[in-house]
């Protein structure tokens, strides 16, 4: 099997990784055998593959990289992969649907349509139909303030 032909399939399994997963470092890899391919397709001996194999992975790491990160961060998918499950609840406005007494007592509140404990952290009560903004949790019960 000729080495071009190696190459060719290292960098579609490279690729296939990198679209499976978008971890930038597969893509980075992937152009660095494309490079090798190209490199074996000249006639270049394996010092000259593997050496293109190097320059074509960092050379992308130092042009691509950041650019596939802006992309995937307007996007809304960068490597942090932002906030999820209760996390992602901070913040959020909610509306109290059962009061929410001052004691410490919980009461329910719904966002987004779904319903949740909540107590208040700041003391206040709130009444049914009152917005409060999620600030934290314990466990499945929501902490909620007024200060929005």
């Amino acid at each position: 099997m000729d080495s071009w032909l190696i190459w060719l399939i290292i960098t579609a399994l490279l690729i296939l990784v990198e679209l499976l997963t978008s971890f930038i470092a597969t893509f980075c890899l992937a152009v660095g055998a494309l490079l090798a391919m190209v490199a074996s397709l000249l006639g270049g001996g394996l010092e000259w593959q593997l050496g293109a194999l190097v320059l074509g992975t960092v050379l992308a790491f130092i042009f691509f990289a950041p650019f596939i990160r802006r992309l995937q961060s307007r996007r809304g998918k960068s490597d942090d992969r932002g906030v999820s499950n209760m996390d992602a609840l901070r913040g959020r406005v909610a509306e109290v649907v059962e009061a929410i007494p001052s004691d410490g007592g919980c009461g329910r509140v719904r966002v987004d349509g779904d319903r949740w404990q909540a107590r208040s952290v700041d003391g206040c009560a709130f009444s049914v139909g009152d917005k409060v903004r999620v600030v934290g949790y314990d466990s499945i019960i929501l902490d909620v303030e007024t200060n929005f």
